[in-house]
C-alpha cells in the first residue's frame, strides 16, 4: 500500500453526545503505510482515557496553539467503511438529527475488532537487545517471559504511559520482533473453523489402515474429519498415526455458516414468463438500471398480481449488468419468505439474508462475505440498507406501504425507505417499491411524476377474492356472543371438511386486552406506564407490551375486594383457545411475535402451513403479507374495527391497507377466495373501500383530507418527544422548548410554513415511570425547513433529567 502523505488523521470518536466533531491526530511513521478512511483505531482521549475511534479523513495542518497527539493503534486492518459509504452515514445522521457514532455502531453491528482481545505475540526471540532503547527492552523482556500476553497486560506489567507505550509497541511491530492479534472470545463472533482430513496416499501395508484408506478414497478423498470417524468406525489416534505415515493430511477449513441452509434448496427453479404489464414494467426498470437512474418507481398492482416474478426478472437483468442488488421487506417472516424465493431462481451461494434474529455467528459470516464480495443479492428487513454491498444495480422495496419499515427505537429513528432512496441516488441504482396499497405519500409523489407502473389483474387472470362485511351488532342482537360470526363459523367448516386451508387475522397479541372491575370501575393499568396491562394466559400473567412489567391475575379487586373482575377483549391467544374449542380436529397454528420468540420459529410455522400441514393460521398482521399459499380459500378478520382507532392521522389508511392486502391472501390458486370482515361499524368508508380493495377511491378520498389539514404529503412532520421522571420538570422543558421554537420561526417570518404545535401529553402520557410530552413541528419548507428546525434543536441544551427524541417523519403520535 502507498503511503499516506498526510501528516493528520481525523476522527469521530466512539462516545455519544459529540454529534459530526472531529478530531485530529498525529500519523505515526510506523502505521503511515496502512493508514486510509474507515479504518477503527485507538486513539489517547482526554479523561475518557483510551477510546476506539474512527478514521474520516486526513490534513496537512493544525489550528494554531494545537497540539495532536499520536494514534495509538490499528484496530482491524479492513476498513470498516470506505468515502463514499461514510458520506452516506453522515447524510443519515444529519437528516435524523442524531449522533455520527450512533449511526455507525447501528450500520456496522459486527464491531468485532472492539470486542477483542489485542494478543501480543513475540516473533523474534532472538533479537538483539542492544539494539533496542530502555522501553522496547522492558516490552522485549516481558515478553520474552510471557510469548503470548494480552496487550493490557503488557501494558500493566510495562508501568509505561500510554502514549509512550503505543509509541513502543508501535516500533516492536514494525521491527517485526511482535505481532499484534485480535482474539474473539465472544461466542460465534469468529470464523467457524472444522477439520477435514485429505487422502495423500492410499496404500499401506497395514490391512486396518488400508481399509480405512479404501473408505476415505470411496468418499473422493476428503472428508469432514468427525463424520470420517463414525463411517470408517475408527479414532482420532488412528488418523493421527496415518497422518504421521505421510497417508493423509489434517487440513482446518473455514465454514460458512450460512443461514439460507434451513430451506434445503437442492436445485434452481425457471423464472415464468410475463404478462405484457409484467413486460412493461420490466421494461422501464431495465432501462433505469441500464441509466443508473435512481428517481422512485413504484409498482402497482393488486394483490396476486405476481409484482414479485417483475422483481426478480429485474435482478436477473442487474446482476447480468454486473450490478449488486439489495431485497428489503418490512419483517422478519417476509424477508424470510422472500430469500427462500430468491434462493430458489438465484441459489444460496451469492444470496445473503440480513436481520436482527440471526446468530452472532451467521452475521460475522455473511458480513465478511459482503466485505469480500461474494454476496450479489443481500435480503432482509430495514437493518439491511446498511449491508455495506458496493455497486448497487438495484434496489427494491416489498410492500412498501408497510410502518415496519421505520425504526421507531433506539435512535436513529430511520426509515428505510428513506435511507433506500438516499442510497440509490448516491449509487445510481434503480430504486423501485412496490405494493398493492401504496403509501399515500409515494402514491402522490410517483402520480405527480408519471412514475407509476400498473398492474390491474391477479398473475394468470385470476378473479381476487369476494368479500362480506359481518355486522357484529346483528350477530350480537340474534344471541350470537362468540368469537366467530355465524357465516365465518360455516365456512371455516366448509373449508377444514374439503381440506382447504384458512387465515384468521385480529391485529393484538395476547389473550385479553384489558382487565375490569364491574362493581368500581378499576381498571388494571401498569404501574410504570399509562396503559392497559394485557392477560397472556400461557404464563397467566398480565403483561405490559412497552416496559414488560409483569404480574400475577387477580379474581378479587384490590380497589373494592369485589369478585366481580372481568377480563375484556381479545387477542390471538384467546382466539386461538376458541377455535380449538369449536373446532378440536382442525390442525391450527398461531403466528405472532409471542411464538417467534425461538430462532427460525417463523420458519417453521410458515413451512409447515405451505405444505398443507396447519389447517387454519392464526396472527398478527404479520400474516397479513407475503403469503402465497394456493390452498388457501379463506380469510376472516376479527375486530376490524380496531385496525382504525388509533389516535394517529394514518389510522385509515393503516387499516384499509391491512384488510386489503389480508384479503389478498385468499383465493390465489385454482379455487376462489372468500374473506369475512367481522365489525360493529359496517358503514365506515374505508372498511367499504377495502371491501371492494378500491385503492384509488381510498386514495383521493384521503389526499384531500391530508391536504386540508397540511399532513404528509404536504408538510413534514418532526416530533419531539420529552420525558422524565419528574412530570412538573418535563412539562415545564416542554413548554420552554416550544417557546423558543416559536419565537425562532416567529422571527424569521415563517411560522406559518414551519407551524410548531404544543406541548401536550402524548397519548401514552407515561412509560417506563416517566411523563411524556410532545411537541409537533409541520413543515412545508422542504430540505430548507428541515435544515433550520433540525439545526435549531441541536444547539438547545437539555437538562440531564430530561429525555430528549427526535423523530423525524414519525410512524405515529402515541
Amino acid at each position: 500500500m502507498k503511503e499516506n502523505a498526510n501528516k493528520y488523521v481525523q476522527v469521530i470518536v466512539d462516545i455519544p453526545s459529540l454529534h459530526m466533531r472531529t478530531f485530529s491526530y498525529l500519523i505515526p511513521d510506523e502505521i503511515k503505510e496502512k493508514i486510509q478512511i474507515g479504518l477503527p483505531v485507538l486513539v489517547p482521549f482526554g479523561s475518557q482515557g483510551v477510546v476506539n475511534a474512527y478514521i474520516v479523513g486526513f490534513s496537512d495542518y493544525l489550528p494554531e496553539g494545537i497540539k495532536a497527539k499520536s494514534v495509538y493503534e490499528i484496530l482491524d486492518n479492513v476498513p470498516v467503511f470506505d468515502l463514499e459509504y461514510l458520506q452516506f452515514l453522515e447524510w443519515v445522521s444529519n437528516y435524523y438529527c442524531c449522533d455520527l457514532p450512533t449511526v455507525i455502531s447501528t450500520a456496522i453491528p459486527v464491531n468485532f475488532f472492539s470486542k477483542a482481545k489485542r494478543v501480543a505475540i513475540l516473533q523474534d526471540i532472538q533479537f538483539e537487545q542492544s539494539k533496542l532503547n530502555k522501553s522496547q527492552q522492558t516490552l522485549y523482556e516481558i515478553l520474552v517471559n510471557n510469548p503470548e500476553i494480552t496487550v493490557s497486560s503488557l501494558q500493566k506489567k510495562a508501568k509505561l504511559p500510554s502514549s509512550k507505550f503505543y509509541e513502543t509497541l508501535r516500533k516492536l511491530v514494525a521491527l517485526d520482533i511482535i505481532k499484534i492479534d485480535n482474539v474473539i472470545d465472544i461466542k460465534n463472533q469468529k470464523p467457524k473453523i472444522e477439520n477435514w482430513i485429505e487422502l495423500l496416499e492410499k496404500n499401506s501395508s497395514n490391512k486396518r489402515h488400508f481399509e480405512i484408506l479404501a473408505i476415505l478414497d470411496s468418499l473422493n478423498g476428503k472428508s469432514k474429519l468427525s463424520d470420517f470417524l463414525k463411517i470408517s468406525k475408527t479414532t482420532y489416534p488412528t488418523v493421527k498415526k496415518l497422518q504421521e505415515a505421510g497417508n493423509i493430511k489434517i487440513i482446518e477449513q473455514e465454514i460458512y455458516r450460512n443461514p439460507l441452509e434451513i430451506f434445503e434448496i437442492d436445485e434452481t427453479e425457471d423464472f415464468l414468463e410475463l404478462s405484457f404489464e409484467q413486460n412493461e414494467a420490466l421494461e422501464r426498470i431495465s432501462k433505469a438500471i441500464e441509466k443508473c437512474d435512481s428517481d422512485p418507481l413504484l409498482l402497482y398492482g393488486v394483490t396476486g398480481s405476481g409484482k414479485t416474478e417483475v422483481y426478480f426478472h429485474a435482478a436477473r437483468k442487474a446482476l447480468d449488468a454486473g450490478k449488486n442488488v439489495i431485497f428489503l421487506a418490512p419483517e422478519i417472516p417476509l424477508a424470510s419468505q422472500l430469500a427462500y424465493r430468491i434462493s430458489k431462481r438465484f441459489g444460496t451461494d451469492k444470496v445473503g439474508i440480513w436481520h436482527s434474529n440471526l446468530s452472532e455467528g451467521e452475521r460475522f459470516d455473511i458480513w465478511q462475505r459482503i466485505r469480500n464480495n461474494e454476496i450479489r443479492i443481500i435480503i432482509g428487513a430495514r437493518s439491511a440498507i446498511f449491508a455495506p454491498i458496493k455497486n448497487i444495480g438495484l434496489i427494491v422495496i416489498d410492500e412498501e406501504h408497510e410502518s415496519s419499515y421505520k425504526q421507531t427505537s433506539p435512535t436513529p429513528r430511520y426509515n428505510a425507505k428513506d435511507l433506500a432512496k438516499e442510497r440509490a441516488k448516491r449509487s445510481g441504482a434503480a430504486f423501485v417499491l412496490g405494493s398493492a396499497t401504496p403509501d399515500i405519500a409515494t402514491y402522490y409523489q410517483t402520480l405527480n411524476s408519471n412514475r407509476v407502473m400498473l398492474l390491474p389483474e391477479r398473475f394468470g387472470a385470476k378473479d381476487l377474492a369476494k368479500v362480506a362485511i359481518i355486522d357484529m351488532k346483528q350477530e350480537y342482537g340474534r344471541g350470537n356472543k362468540g368469537v366467530f360470526s355465524r357465516a365465518l363459523r360455516q365456512a371455516i367448516e366448509r373449508n377444514i371438511k374439503e381440506k382447504k386451508q384458512s387465515i384468521l387475522l385480529i391485529n393484538r397479541r395476547g389473550f385479553s386486552t384489558y382487565t375490569f372491575c364491574d362493581s368500581c370501575g378499576y381498571t388494571a393499568e401498569c404501574k410504570k406506564c399509562s396503559i392497559p396491562l394485557i392477560l397472556h394466559k400461557t404464563n397467566n400473567k398480565l403483561r405490559c407490551h412497552y416496559c414488560s412489567f409483569e404480574q400475577n391475575i387477580f379474581t378479587v379487586c384490590p380497589k373494592c375486594s369485589s369478585n366481580a373482575v372481568r377480563y375484556y377483549g381479545m387477542g390471538t391467544q384467546k382466539v386461538e383457545e376458541e377455535f380449538k374449542k369449536e373446532f378440536p380436529e382442525a390442525k391450527v397454528a398461531r403466528l405472532d411475535s409471542d411464538t417467534m420468540a425461538k430462532k427460525n420459529a417463523h420458519i417453521d410455522v410458515i413451512k409447515e402451513f405451505s405444505n398443507g400441514k396447519i389447517d387454519v393460521l392464526i396472527g398478527t398482521q404479520m400474516i397479513a403479507k407475503g403469503l402465497d399459499i394456493p390452498n388457501v380459500t379463506l380469510v376472516g378478520v376479527l375486530m376490524s374495527d380496531s385496525l382504525f382507532n388509533m389516535p394517529d392521522f394514518r389510522s385509515s389508511e393503516r387499516g384499509f391497507q391491512l384488510l386489503t392486502q389480508v384479503a389478498g391472501r385468499a383465493g390465489r390458486g385454482d379455487f376462489k377466495g372468500t374473506v369475512y370482515f367481522q365489525t360493529y361499524t359496517p358503514d365506515f368508508f374505508a372498511l367499504q373501500t377495502a371491501k371492494e380493495q378500491d385503492y384509488l377511491s381510498f386514495y383521493y378520498s384521503e389526499i384531500q383530507s391530508r391536504y386540508e389539514y397540511s399532513y404528509p404529503p404536504y408538510s413534514q412532520i418532526i416530533r419531539l418527544i420529552l420525558s422524565s421522571k419528574n412530570e412538573i420538570r418535563a412539562s415545564k422543558f416542554s413548554d420552554e422548548l416550544a417557546y423558543k421554537l416559536s419565537l425562532f420561526t416567529d422571527s424569521r417570518g415563517i411560522q406559518e410554513k414551519l407551524e410548531v404545535l404544543g406541548p401536550a401529553p402524548c397519548v401514552i402520557s407515561k412509560i417506563k415511570n416517566e411523563y411524556r410530552f410532545q411537541i409537533i413541528i409541520k413543515n412545508r419548507l422542504g430540505e430548507n425547513g428541515h435544515f433550520l428546525a433540525t439545526s435549531f434543536i441541536r444547539q438547545f441544551n437539555v437538562p440531564e433529567d430530561i429525555k430528549f427524541l427526535i423523530d423525524v417523519d414519525p410512524s405515529d403520535m402515541l
